[in-house]
């Protein structure tokens, strides 16, 4: 009977933990280039830059050279990610990922530790 309660207790074990990996990974969905292309504006403190994430070729438009200024390099590429946004270099290496806050919101700390933040515009 103890035998029956150990394989029982285990097998319930796997199941709990199983249902907890399956849950964890259906909330984290890959959002579409077409879902985050838009006007966006990347704020540090009471700055901001006015960036354009392009559906096609997932290029970056607006005032990437204000964006480089606290990123450390030019952004000029872009991907989404079930937890955010990456931003690339012209060499296709990441700069930054900006991690989901809520829609709409994303942040990320730069080079220097300071906290980044890009919202979509309405």
């Amino acid at each position: 009977m103890q035998r029956f309660f150990k394989v029982f207790t285990c097998a319930l074990q796997v199941m709990f933990v199983s249902a907890g990996a399956h849950a964890m990974a259906s909330s984290l969905v890959l959002p579409t280039t077409a879902q985050l292309a838009g006007h966006w504006q990347l704020h540090q403190q009471d700055q901001m830059c006015a960036l354009d994430l392009l559906e096609p070729a997932n290029a970056l438009g607006g005032d990437v050279a204000c964006a480089e200024q606290w990123l450390g390099e030019k952004p000029l590429s872009w991907s989404p990610t079930p937890d955010g946004i990456w931003l690339f270099n012209a060499q296709g290496s990441g700069i930054t990922h900006l991690n989901r806050q809520k829609n709409g919101d994303y942040q990320a700390r730069t080079p220097s530790g300071a906290v980044v933040e890009l919202k979509r515009m309405p």
